[in-house]
């Protein structure tokens, strides 16, 4: 994009935005959910690295171990290529395949300062977007061209804010003070991208970390909250319960029946008292078993998670699980595997840094109010990131942004304003600006 005539770097964000929603409708067609991500990881890797941004990828960001629930090698290897099909860089690609998405990029300003981290997700819903022309992707052209998954919940608006910051920033390098790092994360809808991130020390080295999430409770473009609750601590495992399959009426007393255990657990697990102290949740979302009329079935898998408005009663709910699966496991005689497949921590922003960014929002013409509380009502991976960020003596926010999401979250139907890629931008690049003094 050629620059106006008398463009200055600090007008970066201004200049850039029709490009930045240009970007927001290529990653918006080409959506990837989790473990998956493969064209943003490559597209997004592709501008950085343009911009001079020390970029890092696949093992060097992602931990091995922390790949959970990752998809069959066969459908690994169709959304590589179905990434490769679509445009995006080879180069890019390779570093991601096999699951390990997401990307990281560093900044060194021409001045010192603190080191402050931006994090933004890059996965899409596995949801089929609608097609008629009343949603405005399918009327404009950019609807989702991946059948089953869709961005709808905003993470293609995220990426495209973030790479508007980094443009700014990449543009305005030399009167930049300290380090700018972007965390690209993959897997926040299945919650397990941050450990994996974590897990390789990505956050370590930040004074602060900062990220954000469009739309919730905020419906108005121009709202920004800063104050968010109701967090919810989250732990997600997959059971598997295995017996011992028999003729079902020649021999059924030989048998050892997986799926009775699990239905037994699932019932009881319902019935867990829940506490004194606050909401509690807890459901099971998939339930496998059997294979055919007359055979009693060996083998029974669920997924299950459990919540909590505090860490304390999520941990209560946890104990609670594991006393149920483990008390029906041994009533039917059977063995258990109980393995955990993700996670989220109730994390609260650091408040020196709200009362900052208050101050700072009430000097940006794109802020129409800010909202002095608001609830989240969902978990959330990034409070793993600010957990521990905080814990080794740095700061974290978490901010809301508001625009309208038609269909709502998740739904077929959900859009936003685009100028909110623009106004989070420019909150981002005037709160680090504020912070590193």
């Amino acid at each position: 994009m050629s620059q106006p005539t008398g463009y200055k770097p600090e007008d970066s964000i201004a200049v850039h935005y029709p490009e930045a929603v240009e970007w927001r409708r290529t990653l918006h067609r080409c959506p990837q959910p989790s473990w998956l991500e493969f064209f943003a990881t490559a597209f997004v890797a592709k501008k950085l690295t343009g911009w001079g941004y020390d970029v890092k990828q696949g093992r060097d960001v992602v931990a091995e171990e922390k790949l959970l629930l990752l998809p069959s090698p066969e459908k690994l290897q169709e959304e590589f290529d179905r990434a490769l099909e679509a445009g995006a860089s080879e180069k890019f690609l390779v570093p991601a395949r096999g699951g390990f998405t997401g990307a990281v990029a560093v900044l060194k300003g021409g001045l010192p300062g603190p080191t402050v981290g931006f994090r933004f997700d890059i996965d899409s819903n596995e949801v089929t977007e609608a097609h008629d022309t009343t949603h405005l992707p399918a009327r404009q052209g950019f609807v989702s061209q991946n059948p089953g998954y869709a961005h709808m919940c905003g993470h293609d608006i995220h990426m495209s804010a973030g790479l508007l910051l980094a443009k700014y920033f990449a543009d305005n390098r030399k009167t930049l003070k300290g380090t700018v790092k972007f965390l690209f994360q993959p897997n926040e809808e299945n919650l397990s991208g941050a450990a994996a991130m974590i897990e390789k020390g990505i956050v370590d080295d930040l004074d602060y970390i900062v990220g954000g999430h469009i739309g919730l409770s905020l419906k108005e473009t121009g709202l920004i909250c800063f104050n968010i609750h109701s967090f919810l601590a989250l732990s997600r495992f997959e059971v598997t319960f295995t017996g011992r399959p028999t003729h079902a009426a020649a021999s059924p007393e030989q048998g050892k029946n997986a799926m009775l255990g699990a239905c037994s657990a699932i019932s009881n697990l319902y019935a867990i008292a829940r506490h004194s102290q606050g909401a509690t949740r807890i459901n099971v979302g998939y339930l496998q078993s059997g294979s055919t009329w007359n055979v009693i079935p060996e083998k029974a898998y669920f997924r299950m998670e459990t919540r909590g408005v505090t860490n304390e009663l999520n941990e209560y709910m946890v104990e609670k699980a594991r006393d149920v699966i483990e008390g029906a496991a041994k009533m039917y005689d059977l063995t258990v595997e109980i393995k955990p497949a993700a996670m989220a921590v109730v994390a609260q922003s650091s408040p020196e840094l709200i009362a900052l960014a208050e101050r700072v929002a009430k000097t940006l013409p794109s802020v129409k109010q800010i909202v002095p509380s608001a609830p989240f009502n969902a978990s959330e991976d990034i409070t793993l990131m600010m957990e521990r960020v905080q814990q080794k003596g740095g700061k974290a926010l978490i901010t809301l942004f508001g625009t309208p999401t038609h269909g709502g979250h998740h739904n077929s139907t959900f859009d936003a304003d685009e100028v909110v890629i623009r106004n989070a931008a420019e909150f981002y690049a005037a709160l680090q600006k504020e912070v590193a003094g």
